[in-house]
């Protein structure tokens, strides 16, 4: 053993005589118990000697192992409270986070909604009042329906019976057959266009020739002689009704039809200018019923059509994807 080892443990066997005669520590939080590094050179040497706190937290000294009670309560106290050690810890694992390779984020598709299909509506006028062509112009501001000639419904109004409501779905009915109208409006103002008088929209849909609903606008205050406070009273009122209506309109399914089937292609009544693209997928029912107050149900749901390519300026054709084969008179429509 060399001369400086000898030193320090002369030393401590000193110091463990001095402390070993008192049988309490003055100031226990200046000293910690340790195992006598002279134990084993001395028969009458104690086990423990108590030692300065300083010369544990510098180290010294090493020559024999620290008892718990001793430098691990000085440890335990001198590293502060869990909460304390786990602040002191946070450092390294953020470290240890930020030099992790972070996985490249999984791009996610959302795929766009397929335009909404135009419903294609049919307006008959109810009376002499010319409120047709006005009407159909403030519809056709924001083309978010498929307005039929004007010209053509007043041909059909001057020879059909639109009297009663009864009248109104037979020729709705019709109007699908004829014209492929998804809606009929029978637009009309009973005690003609004065002061104050109402003017009134009857939305019927033409699979049944059931009446959606029945929307009436007042026409504003105007001296009879002052037409053009006519003029705008009547715009105005005309105006709201069309908002109204394309509120209502945009509310009932659209269905269309299969006009005929040739091999593998199958033609329906509605394309490009009905808001139809290429690849959509349409549903193909069979049949339907009309339920009271509530409108057309569609029937058993047979397969889907493909689109693969436009027949004039609003039909198209396609194929079908799946389920049974599709035949005249059949109806498609959207999800």
């Amino acid at each position: 053993m060399g001369i400086r080892s000898s030193l320090l443990i002369l030393s401590l066997i000193t110091l463990a005589g001095c402390a070993g005669n008192q049988n309490t520590i003055s100031s226990p939080e200046e000293y910690v118990e340790i195992d006598n590094p002279a134990f084993t050179l001395s028969p009458g040497a104690p086990a423990t000697i108590w030692v300065p706190r300083s010369y544990v937290e510098s180290s010294v000294p090493r020559g024999g192992e620290l008892v718990k009670k001793g430098y691990e309560a000085i440890r335990g106290n001198s590293s502060g409270s869990g909460a304390e050690q786990q602040a002191a810890q946070q450092p390294a694992a953020q470290l240890a986070a930020v030099s992790a390779p972070v996985p490249a984020p999984v791009p996610v598709t959302v795929k766009a909604p397929a335009p909404r299909v135009r419903n294609r509506i049919f307006t008959v006028e109810l009376g002499q009042n010319g409120l047709l062509t006005q009407f159909n112009e403030e519809m056709a501001k924001t083309p978010a329906e498929l307005m039929i000639d004007p010209a053509k419904a007043a041909f059909v109004a001057r020879y059909a019976a639109v009297a009663t409501p009864a009248d109104r779905a037979a020729l709705a009915i019709k109007l699908r057959e004829d014209f492929g109208a998804n809606l009929a409006f029978f637009l009309s103002a009973p005690a003609g266009v004065a002061s104050g008088s109402a003017v009134t929209v009857e939305i019927f849909e033409c699979n049944g020739g059931t009446l959606v609903k029945s929307l009436t606008a007042e026409l504003g205050s105007f001296a009879p002689a002052d037409k053009a406070a006519k003029a705008a009273a009547l715009s105005a009122t005309l105006r709201k009704l069309a908002g109204d209506v394309k509120e209502v309109a945009s509310l009932v399914p659209w269905y269309g039809k299969v006009v005929t089937v040739e091999g593998e292609r199958v033609y329906i009544n509605a394309g490009k200018e009905s808001g139809i693209l290429i690849g959509r997928v349409l549903n193909v029912y069979r049949g339907g019923k009309v339920l009271a107050n509530l409108g057309f149900a569609p029937g058993q749901r047979m397969g889907l059509v493909e689109i693969t390519g436009y027949v004039g300026t609003d039909g198209v054709f396609g194929i079908v994807k799946q389920g049974a084969k599709a035949q005249t008179g059949d109806l498609v429509g959207v999800e």
